[in-house]
């Protein structure tokens, strides 16, 4: 995707957290599963565990669970051997949660926003959120490689580290490949996540199924980051576009017929990628020039 090189605009971006005594002040959204979580660690998703939650999952003998405090008198009247039976409840448990980013070339993007500091400012309001539900929080960026300076390990955390936060949003994308999404696959583990894989997308189709098929054992939420000006130029203008990933500029005059055609691109490339995704369970969450969290509970409401 190319870049406009146009140094008297001034790019619109996601509201940035603000700091307040040391620790960033965010808004968070509401999240949920439409799966159990297996992890034995309580928390606020339904879970196939057994434990002191109000869930309830059957009858068991007494001895196998010694609560009496659970006896149910009707179910031990009835029971066939004379014995007595407490009724049993799931716990609810704790998901880990990633933000996991494409930090390649085209993410370098800037017209009428900046990419990477909308992509901070979702990861930082998404540490926030998994704090707030009592989750786990880890972060990677990727390009053909796994940046490891950006690595956020998984743990429990009220927010994002501020030095990665500003790392993270004055960070220049780089390099022609996304190969360092397909390495974190094999570092995530089989233990079912929810991760939210952020990108533009401006990859070839095949090259996003093979990356869902890779996080195939995760809950993805795909979160597509792109500018309304790629989407929608303005009609007359010159413009020097770069493409990102090889530097390449190229002079362009817009005018009426060619900004129709970029419309008409980016509407069939967004069918395109909601296809693709919703073949593989989940819709696609779109954020064009800035994240806005409500927008984001919504999604996972409309979702339920």
């Amino acid at each position: 995707m190319a870049t406009p090189n146009h140094s008297d605009r001034q790019a619109a971006t996601s509201p940035e957290p603000s700091s307040r005594n040391g620790s960033m002040d965010l808004e968070d959204f509401h999240y949920q599963i439409p799966w159990r979580s297996h992890s034995a660690i309580p928390g606020h998703h339904l879970s196939t565990q057994s434990g002191g939650g109000y869930e309830f999952h059957g009858h068991a003998p007494l001895l196998s669970y010694p609560d009496a405090r659970n006896i149910d008198v009707h179910a031990s009247l009835h029971d066939p051997f004379g014995q007595f039976v407490v009724r049993t409840f799931r716990q609810r448990s704790s998901i880990p949660v990633f933000v996991i980013a494409d930090l390649s070339a085209s993410m370098n993007f800037r017209g009428r926003c900046h990419k990477t500091k909308i992509l901070a400012h979702f990861s930082a309001v998404s540490a926030y959120s998994a704090y707030r539900t009592g989750d786990p929080f880890g972060f990677f960026g990727c390009s053909d490689q796994i940046h490891w300076d950006l690595y956020l390990p998984l743990r429990w955390q009220k927010s994002m580290n501020q030095d990665l936060f500003a790392r993270l949003k004055n960070f220049h994308p780089r390099g022609d490949s996304v190969q360092g999404l397909f390495d974190v696959a094999s570092i995530v583990g089989k233990r079912r996540a929810l991760i939210f894989l952020v990108s533009d997308f401006h990859m070839p189709l095949h090259r996003i199924t093979a990356l869902l098929e890779a996080f195939a054992p995760h809950d993805v939420i795909p979160v597509v980051i792109w500018d309304s000006f790629e989407q929608e130029p303005p009609a007359w203008g010159f413009y020097r576009l770069r493409d990102p990933e090889n530097g390449h500029e190229r002079l362009l005059f817009m005018r009426p017929r060619l900004q129709q055609a970029f419309i008409d691109a980016f509407s069939e490339r967004r069918r395109l990628l909601i296809q693709r995704f919703e073949g593989h369970n989940r819709k696609p969450f779109f954020i064009t020039n800035r994240f806005d969290p409500v927008s984001m509970s919504e999604y996972f409401f409309d979702s339920a």
